[in-house]
């Protein structure tokens, strides 16, 4: 027995050995940041905003590949198909570590916990529910009023079955009792218009997807999807005001491989951290309508993976939402 166990042991010595050697002189080639989304996306500019400066930090080129497919399936298949050295790395949001896991039947092909190590979480943002501008109603609070005054009346449109858009109303409905008829959409670039055109009454969206229809007097923006007021949009109450407990930010986060070593992990949240100095990054990211983390470590990563994980599957269970 005693003989079985040391050669389990040093089995596992022979393949830490490279990644520990290895992980003294990281970085010293190309680090590859996979994104599971199509280019020009939120997540995509925030990992091609910080990338740019974690390079400069880091010494080495991060270099952005777009993966889509399979909901991230397809760009989280090839991230854990590579050694966790480090030089392989995967933007992920509360859809990869959440929601697909809650709500997918069939399950999808990875732990979200155990197949990977968090790095940083980068980014948090609220989106924001606006009504179209014939909606009478000037106020979260109205909206909430007039929804219980015309049940199934009201229609909402969504980026997707699943989507954080679509979870922020059937949270809202469920906390208060409210019956609004859910229009899913392919992305914002759908609905957003489908809202302005009076296609449908409500939608949730970013600040950015919206503000230029505000500023035309064709939506009018009620309430972020956060716990607290975002700081890019003061003057917007959070949703927490009607409905106390509901808070579904925008995220993106920063993961390697399971088994990375924390040398790297330091080095990269370092780099990270760094980067989120610059006026560039900064700029970048409220263009977009972002805001940096405020703790941006692995372990406010892991922390949030797990609420999240709790707090969507939760939902997910109550609403009965089946994703394809």
């Amino acid at each position: 027995m005693f003989k079985t166990i040391y050669r389990l042991c040093f089995s596992g010595l022979l393949v830490l050995a490279p990644l520990i050697a290895d992980a003294q002189t990281y970085p010293n080639r190309t680090i590859r940041m996979l994104v599971p989304y199509a280019a020009g996306g939120q997540p995509d500019i925030v990992a091609r905003v910080v990338s740019k400066q974690m390079s400069v930090a880091l010494g080495q080129p991060v270099v952005i590949e777009n993966v889509t497919g399979g909901s991230g399936i397809t760009a989280i298949t090839q991230l854990l198909a590579q050694r966790p050295d480090g030089y392989t790395l995967i933007a992920l949001d509360a859809g990869h570590w959440a929601i697909n896991p809650a709500g997918r039947a069939a399950g999808v092909p990875y732990d979200p916990v155990k197949s990977f190590t968090p790095v940083s979480l980068v980014t948090t943002s609220s989106l924001f529910i606006a009504v179209n501008e014939a909606v009478p109603a000037k106020t979260i609070g109205e909206l909430v009023s007039l929804v219980k005054q015309k049940p199934g009346v009201l229609n909402y449109g969504s980026s997707g079955v699943g989507s954080v858009h679509h979870l922020t109303i059937e949270a809202l409905k469920q906390a208060l009792g409210l019956d609004i008829v859910h229009v899913p959409y392919r992305g914002t670039g759908q609905s957003v218009p489908a809202a302005v055109a009076g296609q449908v009454q409500l939608v949730v969206a970013s600040l950015s997807g919206l503000s230029q229809f505000e500023k035309a007097g064709k939506v009018r923006i009620l309430a972020a999807n956060t716990s607290e007021r975002s700081s890019l949009a003061p003057e917007i109450p959070a949703i927490t005001e009607v409905a106390p407990g509901l808070d579904f930010p925008g995220q993106v986060g920063f993961l390697g491989a399971a088994g990375m070593p924390q040398e790297v992990v330091d080095k990269l949240g370092a780099a990270i951290e760094e980067a989120m100095k610059s006026p560039e990054v900064l700029a970048g990211l409220k263009a977009t309508g972002v805001e940096p983390a405020p703790i941006r470590n692995a372990a406010a990563l892991a922390k949030r993976i797990q609420d999240d994980r709790q707090r969507y599957s939760s939902l997910i269970k109550a609403t009965g939402i089946k994703l394809e």
